[in-house]
């Protein structure tokens, strides 16, 4: 005997979202304007002779671009490597950058977004160091070669740590953390209203009150003065 059973319809009821979207101004694109910025002036800066270091080189966009015009790389990090490459040029090494004993012997610094992160712990296996970024500078300034270069980029606008994702340098700040080099060119970048980065001036970038998912962001080439 075939039983009968009886078909309810199932409605599908959709539940609204109370998820709050993204902030504005926020960060999105940031990280491609820092990594272009800096990849077109590697060639500027260093050739097939050159040694090159890659400071808080994450995924290794920049080791790569580096190593893809024949330069030597050391690509350093606190984190273990992200990527993998055949560039027999390329050395990653897992390490602070307290602990390496180079010294002036780069001709060229990658220094894009990571000296925020320097000495503030709870991120990127950082230890707690209220100047560690300041320290981090001056070793620096020790490993490139005189009449070497750095190209950095940092979070910019009113001076605060948002701790421990970031440092942001207003005025005070981002003149020790410069101290001892000479500032050959600079950038500054803002969102405006529809989310856009555009180029302004310093005082504007330095105007921008930031937080945890936003800030100003200056681009620069930097060499040290001996």
């Amino acid at each position: 005997m075939i039983k009968r059973f009886n078909l309810k319809k199932v409605i599908l009821k959709t539940i609204p979202t109370t998820k709050e979207p993204p902030a504005l101004p926020n960060l999105i694109g940031d990280r491609e304007l820092e990594w272009t910025y800096v990849a077109a002036r590697i060639g500027r800066y260093a050739d097939e002779h050159s040694l090159v270091l890659d400071f808080g080189c994450g995924i290794g966009m920049l080791s790569l671009a580096s190593a893809s015009i024949g330069a030597r790389v050391l690509a350093i990090d606190l984190l273990p490597q992200q990527f993998r490459t055949g560039y027999p040029n390329i050395e990653f090494r897992q390490v602070d950058l307290m602990s390496l004993e180079q010294s002036g012997q780069f001709d060229l610094i990658l220094n894009c977004s990571t000296i925020e992160h320097v000495g503030l712990s709870g991120r990127y296996n950082a230890i707690d160091s209220p100047d560690g970024d300041l320290q981090a500078m001056g070793k620096l300034q020790q490993m490139v070669k005189p009449g070497g270069t750095m190209l950095l980029t940092l979070p910019v606008g009113q001076d605060a740590v948002i701790h421990p994702l970031h440092r942001i340098y207003g005025e005070e700040r981002l003149q020790r953390l410069v101290d001892g080099y000479k500032v050959i060119e600079s950038s500054f970048w803002r969102k405006d209203e529809n989310n856009i980065w555009l180029p302004c001036s310093q005082v504007i970038a330095m105007a921008e009150v930031g937080r945890d998912n936003y800030y100003a962001l200056g681009c620069m080439v930097l060499q040290p003065e001996k």
